[in-house]
């Protein structure tokens, strides 16, 4: 489709892919900037204006068939604010809007400040860690589930165990394993029983907020709350997002500091870079490389027409590597300048918990560059086996002096 020899081939669902997409990236900006892939009948946007323009059209592109390539779509439901356009977007979002803001989720800084510290305190005196394992991964889970005021011991690991299940995914296929699928059946049923609960017994926690929410005067609650009810889809496609997109971009930033060792000494003699570097590990490794919208009308883009009613997908961690927007697209840079970029998206279905993912990184660098001084790439890093449009890693190995206060 490119007119090249041999064309660009460009397949999310294919594990190989992933090793290394750049590349592809690339050769789809520059040949293919409207990609179609016939095996998954799908269309997709790889430049920074394109995809920036796709996902600010909210009347063009629509989320009513989910924004994910397989079958990630089936397992929100009702309420769950990615699949959903307006008006019942807007209603839905502004029930958690505010506890999403900046000035209430600075409110947690010192609880994240505990909870990293923590983390790091358990393993400092070893010299070696596993930072996905160890600091990553369980950094959002205990923030974001008490944000939530999801129960702790038992119940919090099976959580856990249960939100892994939900991404659990073959190559090469667009189905839902028997894993993930009954994974979204327990969470479900789960989430709709704490929703009751938290109408019976309310706490100071975003679930009871947001059972006790109406909008426009309707409560949004139903008067019996089961897995298909729309607030368990709101509070469901919370759940879903809410962890993987901060550890994902977490391990990003901890993996490329641990490759650029004078970023990394820069950052540690100058902490206020940090902000400045989160950026950029959400510029250079997007935790979301896609979003999939649907087209309303027919449109036509560098001599392509895609039909009305196509899969289109925006790829992010393409547009955030055009070298037509960002000097050094390919180039991990912690101390580049505070670019633009859409490592959150943009427009009416930017991420709604960007504030938070970004205070935990800056919080996690703050913490650990000091404590782990100099630390190093200690083995092979893994690439967490999700969905086709997740970034992050679940193994990252490092080694450091042991036992820095």
């Amino acid at each position: 489709m490119s007119g090249f020899a041999n064309p660009v081939v460009y397949d999310p669902f294919d594990a190989r892919f992933h090793d290394d997409p750049f590349p592809v990236y690339r050769r789809m900006r520059d040949e293919a900037p409207v990609y179609y892939n016939e095996k998954w009948n799908f269309y997709a946007l790889s430049r920074f204006d394109d995809v920036r323009d796709a996902i600010r059209d909210s009347e063009t592109y629509l989320n009513f068939e989910g924004i994910d390539l397989d079958d990630t779509n089936s397992q929100g439901g009702a309420g769950n604010i990615p699949v959903l356009d307006n008006p019942r977007h807007d209603e839905i979002r502004g029930v958690v809007q505010r506890q999403f803001m900046p000035r209430s989720i600075k409110k947690l800084e010192d609880d994240i400040r505990t909870v990293v510290t923590t983390l790091v305190d358990s393993f400092a005196d070893r010299g070696t860690a596993d930072l996905a394992d160890e600091l990553c991964w369980p950094l959002p889970y205990e923030i974001f589930f008490d944000f939530l005021g999801l129960p702790d011991g038992e119940d919090r690991e099976q959580l856990k165990a249960w939100s892994h299940g939900l991404k659990d995914r073959v190559p090469d296929s667009a189905e839902l394993t028997p894993v993930a699928i009954e994974s979204t059946t327990r969470s479900r049923d789960y989430l709709a029983e704490m929703l009751a609960r938290r109408r019976r017994e309310p706490k100071a926690d975003l679930l009871t907020h947001i059972v006790q929410a109406d909008i426009g005067g309707v409560p949004l609650a139903e008067s019996e709350i089961d897995a298909a009810s729309e607030i368990v889809g709101l509070v469901f496609g919370l759940y879903l997002a809410g962890i993987e997109t901060t550890s994902g971009l977490l391990t990003t930033l901890f993996h490329q500091l641990g490759t650029h060792p004078e970023q990394q000494k820069a950052l540690r003699e100058n902490p206020s870079g940090i902000p400045n570097a989160v950026e950029e590990g959400l510029r250079y490794k997007t935790p979301l490389q896609l979003v999939v919208r649907t087209s309303s009308r027919e449109v036509t883009l560098h001599g392509v027409t895609i039909p009305r009613g196509s899969r289109v997908a925006m790829v992010l961690g393409a547009a955030n590597h055009d070298d037509r927007q960002f000097e050094d697209a390919d180039e991990f840079d912690a101390l580049r300048p505070a670019v633009r970029h859409l490592g959150f998206g943009e427009g009416l279905h930017g991420c709604l918990g960007n504030p938070l993912a970004r205070l935990e990184a800056k919080i996690a660098l703050e913490v650990a560059l000091p404590r782990l001084g100099q630390y190093e790439i200690a083995g092979t890093v893994r690439r967490y086996a999700s969905t086709p449009n997740a970034a992050g890693l679940d193994r990252l190995p490092v080694s450091f002096q042991r036992g820095r206060a």
